[in-house]
C-alpha cells in the first residue's frame, strides 16, 4: 500500500531533525554569556552535535547537512566563510566512516572519540580563521573552548539521545 501524504510529511520532517537540532545548538551558541573573562570561549555545541548525529544516523546527517551547516555557523558567528563548513565536513566523514566502531560499546568509548576527533578539528578552526585574517589568532581561547566542549559532551549527547529515541526511532 502507498503511504499517504501525511506520512511522507511525517518521513520528511523526522528525516530534518537531526539537522534541526544542530541549527537550535547554534543559535544558543550564539546566546551572550555574561561571564567575566571568558568572552572568547564557548562550548563548540554544533561540533558535538554533528558529531553524535554521524555516527549514530550518518543517513540523515549528510556531508552536504554538515557542510550547509557550516556555512550557516560562519554567517552567523563572523569566522571566515567556509572554515566551519570544512572542519564539519572533515568530523561528518571521519565520524560516520568509524560509526560502527562507536555502536554497541560504552558510552565512555563515544566521549574518547569525541574528544580525540574534536581535538584536530579546533585546532583546524583556529589554523584556518588565523591564516583568512592574517594574524595569529590566541591560542588559549582554544585551549579553554575545547576541555569545555569535551566536558560538556556527555550533556549534549544525553539530549541528543532523547532526541532521536523520541523522534527517530520508527524512521
Amino acid at each position: 500500500m502507498k503511504p499517504g501524504v501525511w506520512q511522507r510529511l511525517d518521513v520528511i520532517a523526522r528525516s530534518t531533525v537531526p539537522a534541526f537540532s544542530v541549527f537550535v545548538l547554534l543559535l544558543i551558541g550564539l546566546l551572550p554569556y555574561s561571564i567575566p573573562k571568558l568572552a572568547d570561549v564557548t562550548p563548540a555545541l554544533t561540533l558535538m552535535a554533528v558529531f553524535y548525529w554521524a555516527v549514530n544516523r550518518p543517513d540523515l546527517m549528510t556531508g552536504l547537512a554538515a557542510f550547509m551547516l557550516g556555512l550557516l555557523q560562519d554567517l552567523l558567528t563572523g569566522l571566515p566563510l567556509g572554515v566551519s563548513s570544512l572542519v564539519f565536513l572533515l568530523v561528518q566523514s571521519a565520524s560516520a566512516n568509524q560509526g560502527r566502531f562507536f555502536h554497541n560499546k560504552a558510552f565512555t568509548v563515544m566521549w574518547w572519540g569525541f574528544a580525540i576527533v574534536s581535538g584536530p578539528a579546533f585546532l583546524l578552526q583556529w589554523l584556518f580563521s588565523s591564516a583568512l585574517t592574517g594574524a595569529l589568532l590566541p591560542f588559549q581561547p582554544l585551549v579553554i573552548s575545547y576541555l569545555i566542549t569535551a566536558g560538556m559532551f556527555p550533556l549534549v549527547a544525553w539530549v541528543l539521545v532523547r532526541i532521536q529515541n523520541g523522534l527517530l526511532r520508527n524512521l
